[in-house]
Formats: structure tokens, C-alpha cells, sequence
């Protein structure tokens, strides 16, 4: 949804210069461990890798989408994101995408939601993370959604509240996808 932001998508449009002139300039860094590409996903999906967790250059918003759930961050990951989060903007998770953080240390002490069905163990087993049932969380600049349909709920309330600037823009985006958001609780 972000790209819907992005100049090369607005300027495919027929808005008006002011609103052209308010696009983000948006540099993508698809990551993983190693940096081989394409990386496999679910579905047979492939994902054509640009940065391998060494080469990455700091980001701005990382954003950590779901993993399988039996997936655990090696030594080398969870190093990773500790380092991107002491200067990103904004730390976004996504249904499983909280593993990486988790395991990282950066959700301790802090208010975080994951798959419901996954909560009552997390609270039993990880009781230095406040969970709360939510679609979504933000607590600080670490941004939490439940499902991975809440992540589309996640990034336009982040959307909305980080970039005002842009704000005409998303919700013009959000309008013409037919984007209903239904708030943060179930």
C-alpha cells in the first residue's frame, strides 16, 4: 500500500501537479539472511532479493512481514533488526513478522499483537511483552498487526499518522482501492 505513494505510481496518474508534487521518493530493499535471490515463499511465490543482511544499507521503515510460523531469527537476523532499530523511523510486523522482533529483544516492554490464536501461549511464554488482542498496535515507533489482513489495516493507519504530508494522497489511494478500515479492535 506505501507505493501507492511512491513517484513512478502517482505520477501514472492524471492529479493535479500539487498532489504529484507531494509522492514519496521510495527506495525498496527486499532482504534476506543471505541475499540469494529469488527468495521462496509461500504458494511458489518468488521474491527477487536486492540486500542480504550485510549489504543492507540503513533503512527508514522495516518492515517485517510472516514467516512460517516454526520459523526462528538466526544470531545474524536478530542482530540485524536490533541494528536497523536503533535509527529506523518506523518498525512494521505483519501476522508472523513479530518473530523476528520478538526474538530481537526490541518487543520487551512493549504494547504488541499477534495472531489470535497464537496469543494465550505468547502471553504465557513471553510475559515481557504486553499482547493485546488488536488488528493492529503501535507502541513507540514499532507498529504490530494481528492477521496478515490486518497488516493492510496496520500500514494505512501508519500511512495516515507518518506521512500528514501525504495525506490527500492516502486517502484518494485508500478510496479508489475501496479500503474500508475497521480500527485497531475486533
Amino acid at each position: 500500500m506505501l507505493g501507492m505513494l511512491d513517484k513512478p505510481y502517482v505520477g501514472g496518474t492524471d492529479f493535479s501537479k500539487h498532489l504529484v508534487a507531494k509522492a514519496l521518493d521510495i527506495e525498496y530493499c527486499f532482504i534476506n539472511e543471505t541475499g540469494e535471490s529469488p527468495n521462496p515463499m509461500t504458494a511458489g511465490f518468488k521474491l527477487a532479493v536486492t540486500h542480504s543482511i550485510e549489504n543492507c544499507p540503513p533503512l527508514d521503515i522495516l518492515l517485517i512481514g510472516g514467516p512460517d510460523p516454526s520459523y526462528r531469527p538466526s544470531k545474524a537476523v536478530q542482530h540485524f533488526v536490533q541494528k536497523q532499530y536503533e535509527h529506523v523511523r518506523a518498525l512494521l510486523t505483519v501476522c508472523t513478522g513479530y518473530l523476528p522482533a520478538l526474538y530481537s529483544g526490541i518487543l520487551d516492554g512493549k504494547t504488541a499483537t499477534a495472531p489470535r490464536g497464537l496469543l494465550p501461549m505468547l502471553k504465557e511464554e513471553k510475559p515481557e511483552v504486553k499482547w493485546v488482542e488488536k488488528r493492529w498496535v503501535r507502541d513507540g515507533k514499532v507498529w504490530s498487526s494481528g492477521a496478515v489482513a490486518n497488516g493492510l489495516e496496520l500500514m494505512a493507519s501508519f500511512m495516515r499518522e507518518e506521512f500528514a504530508e501525504q495525506r490527500e494522497l492516502t486517502e484518494i489511494f485508500l478510496e479508489t482501492a475501496d479500503f474500508a478500515q475497521r480500527g485497531e479492535f475486533y
